[in-house]
Formats: C-alpha cells, structure tokens, sequence
C-alpha cells in the first residue's frame, strides 16, 4: 500500500532535511549558465539529479510535458530540492523506496503536482527581490510563503519550512533557487489524506485482522453485529482479548465451553447484550478518558471509567475492573482500546446468578427437611418433576417431611406411606394436591398481603393471612405457617411449610 504518514502533517520533513551553507556544500558546483535553460541546468548539475528524474517520471504520463515547458521562453523561477529532500520525501511515503514507485497515473499527476508547486511563472524572481511574508503564487495554483527570518526560507501548505542553500542561480529562460525539502501543496495533503482515509479499517476489519480478537470477531458474527459496527459511526470498542473470553466461559461452567454453546434465543440476546455493552456511540481516544459514567450502545447501561494508578480502569456490573491493555487503535469509523476482562452488563449478571441457582425441584432435593415432597412429585407420575425444572417462573408452598407424615396419619392405615399411592386414581389425587402448592409466577413474602387469594395451578386458591406471621389457608381452614420463607430457585421461588395443602376437590375424594 501507498500512502503518507499524515500523522507528520509533513511537518517532520524539516528534520529529515540537510541544511547547507553556500560554504560547505556542492551547491557551489552549481553556475549560473545563461546560455542553459533551467531544465539543462540542473541536468549539468549532480545534486538536482532526482529533480530531473522527477520530471522525467511524471512526465511518462501522457498528456503532461513538464520538461518541455521549463525548457520553453519562459520566464520561470523554480525552488529547486536537493537529492537529499527527495530522499526525505521518499522516507516519509509509506510504499514508495524510489521515484520510480511513482509508476500509476494517477502518482503521476500527485508528482506532477508536486513539482509545478515549485515554479513560478511569468518572472525571473531573484533573492533581492523576495520580502519577508511575501505570497508568490505557483503553476500549480497554490501559493508559498517567504520568510527572511534567519535566512531565506520557502514555507508549503503543511508550514513546514524548505531553505535556500543556493540562491539566483541564473539560466537562459529564468533563475533557479536550490532549497532543502520538497514543498507539498494543499491539494497533495488533501488527496493523501482522502487515500488514508478511504484505506482505513473499519473497527470489524481491525478485529478480523487481530489474532489476539478472534473470538470477538466469532462472537460479533454470531451476534449479527458486524453490519452495524461497519457504520460511519463514530465508536468506541472496548475490545475484550481471547484470553478475556475464555475467563468468561471458565466463569460460565461446564455447559459453555465456546460461543457454539449460545444457541437458544436468550443466550443470543444475552450475548447481544453483552457486545453492546462494549460500545460507546462516540469517539473517545485515550486522552479523552476522564473518571465518569459512559453510555453504551446497550440502551439504559453505563461503563464507569475509573482512575487507577496513573490510568484508567473500565468498571461493570460485576464490580471486577477491567484493565485496558493497549490504547488508540484507531478505525475508519471509531476507535478500539482492548481490554483483559468481558464486561458485563446487569443482564449479563443476572444471567449468571441463574446459571449457579438450582431449580426448585434441585433445591428440594438438596433440602432434606423436602425429601417427602420430592418422593411425591415422583410417585404422582404426572410430569411435575419436568414442569418445576422448567423455565418458570413459580411460587411453591413446600410441606416439611412432618406436614407428609401428619397428611398420612390422617389418611388412616390404608396410607402408610406415599407407596400407596399406587393406583391411577390415586396417583390422580395426589398430582391435585400437589399442583393446589403450585402457583404461577414467583411471589415473594413481602409481596404477599392479608386476606389476599393465590390462584393455584391446580385451579383452586389458596389465602394468605399475614399476622405475626405469614400463614396459608386451604379449604379445611386450617392454616399452614411459612416457617421457610423466600427460598429463590433459578426458575422461582419456594416457602416451606408445616402442613400439607388440601383444595376442595381432594376432600371430596377422600
């Protein structure tokens, strides 16, 4: 690729440019030949070799006759560089070891522009006649500026300064004036910069050309993001490295073990959710950072930017920082920083909390004072062992061990264990017991009130009563106490009790 570092603004080539004094140099070599023209001028003279090869070469576009033009009437005066601010140029253009990398039409003309930017037309203009702040307009169209501050001085579009080593060299159709860099034009920056800009990365590119982003870049694919982080923008990625990713799934357990295992609908929302978290809808730079809370591209959430040390840290939901790890990688549409840790949104949290939460019928049987209740959900052969471990959510009024024995021991000697519960009918009573604990949505203690009615799944209410404590009546009007109140499971949750519930429909059978 082809380009100019822009960042110099050119400004840098002053310093790769030689000063010379008309008293140490080869510029003395040069005479002044009024029976040369400009153009056999410098052909007769070694240091404005690469002046002639630079002509030459943009010359090989056809249509463009540089040479024969500063070879005709006249009179010109031209700045001429040196070989040694060629070779400045040349250090300076990314792609380009020589003139003859000028080899497209359209580097040509970016020469030829280049080079008319150095002749004056219409006038042989001597070093005795130059004033200080004096503008002399060019071939090309733009103008110079001189300046007498400390010796003669040509300044460009880009303010950088070239001096006269050599000046009033005189030939036949004009004057020759040797100088120490290569002038650059506004419209030359402008065309190079138009170039960059064009040839820069978008932030997706960026990440698809870094290594160490391969699995950002897997999970932005995944997340059908890339289209909308290859807008005009502007963004700022806080770009989460492989190793930051692997933490996560570590963090995650046993049944995310690559972005493949976010395969349902919800864990593609979640993973959504947590890239956009990584995005600020503005251009921030490393510079720009401050202490403050920042909005993401994930509606409604704010990355906290932390000082840490002399820097910065970025801070989540989690409360475990990420450090940033390299800053400024800067993108056609934004920029990136890369960071050592996923950040997480509360969605995201939430998310995991459930991932480390047993369901209810896991929390059950992790309760041995539930053991009863477990062998039940099991012995009613109704499906209520699947229903409780799934999505939810549910509020389960969960009778000890005891309240099971006392249900029994009321039942008479017909049940002396759950066992008994052994035929169709049977199994039938037992499931409308069961569902009569079940309601649906998780209601928790402090959002139960006196007298209130809870629809069961079973389809019968229960009524809470809330006094010095919280009890729940059934159709016998014997109430149960919550003795276990709140017991969050990852699909609802469960308030123990000491009785067993009966609706209606079961003290009719029985």
């Amino acid at each position: 690729m082809k380009k100019i570092n822009l960042l110099l603004h050119f400004t840098l080539l002053a310093c790769f440019a030689l000063f010379f004094s008309c008293e140490d140099n080869d510029d003395n070599a040069i005479e002044s030949k009024t029976n040369l023209t400009i153009v056999e001028t410098a052909q007769a003279t070694e240091p404005l070799s690469s002046l002639v090869a630079a002509l030459a070469k943009a010359d090989e576009k056809v249509g463009t006759d540089l040479i024969g033009t500063l070879s005709g009437n006249g009179p010109f005066t031209v700045f001429a560089p040196t070989n040694e601010a060629f070779t400045a140029l040349l250090a300076n253009l990314e792609g380009f070891d020589s003139l003859e990398d000028f080899d497209t039409d359209e580097e040509k003309d970016l020469l030829a522009t280049i080079l008319t930017y150095h002749v004056v037309a219409g006038a042989s203009v001597l070093s005795t006649d130059l004033s200080d702040g004096q503008m002399v307009t060019t071939v090309q169209g733009e103008d110079l500026t001189i300046s007498l501050d400390g010796g003669v001085f040509i300044k460009d579009a880009a303010d950088s300064g070239a001096q006269v080593t050599l000046a009033d060299v005189e030939a036949s159709n004009g004057v020759v004036h040797v100088i120490d860099a290569v002038l650059i034009p506004q419209a030359v920056l402008d065309a190079l910069a138009a170039g960059m800009e064009e040839e820069a990365k978008n932030l997706v590119e960026i990440v698809v050309a870094t290594e160490a982003l391969s699995i950002l870049e897997a999970a932005v694919i995944k997340a059908d993001l890339a289209a909308t982080l290859s807008n005009e923008g502007p963004f700022t990625v806080f770009a989460p490295t492989d190793d930051a990713f692997v933490a996560l799934l570590d963090i995650l357990g046993d049944d995310y073990n690559s972005l493949d295992d976010f395969d349902t609908e919800a864990e593609l929302a979640l993973l959504t959710d947590i890239l956009l978290f990584h995005v600020i809808p503005a251009k921030v730079l490393a510079a720009d950072l401050a202490p403050s809370q920042v909005g993401t591209a994930l509606a409604d959430n704010m990355l906290e930017i932390i000082a840490s040390n002399g820097t910065f840290v970025i801070g989540d939901a989690s409360g475990l920082d990420a450090n940033i790890t390299a800053t400024d990688i800067m993108a056609s549409n934004g920029v990136a920083h890369t960071i050592d840790k996923v950040l997480l949104p509360q969605s995201a949290i939430d998310f995991v909390t459930n991932l480390n939460m047993m369901t209810i019928v896991e929390l059950a049987v992790a309760t041995d004072d539930l053991s009863i209740l477990v062998d039940a959900l099991v012995q009613a052969d109704a499906g209520l062992v699947d229903v409780l471990n799934g999505d939810g959510p549910f509020t389960v009024f969960a009778p000890t061990n005891q309240a099971f024995v006392d249900l029994l021991d009321t039942l008479g000697s017909d049940y002396n264990s759950l066992a008994d519960f052994d035929t169709a009918e049977e199994k039938e009573l037992l499931a409308t017991i069961l569902t009569f604990h079940v309601a649906s949505g998780a209601v928790l203690s402090t959002d139960l009130t006196d007298n209130q009615e809870i629809p069961t799944v079973q389809g019968e209410a229960l009524v809470a009563v809330i006094a010095h404590e919280i009890r729940v009546f059934d159709k016998t009007g014997v109430g149960a106490q919550v003795i276990g109140a709140d017991n969050i499971a990852s699909n609802g949750v469960v308030h123990i009790i000491d009785k067993v519930l009966l609706p209606q429909a079961a003290i009719d059978a029985l």
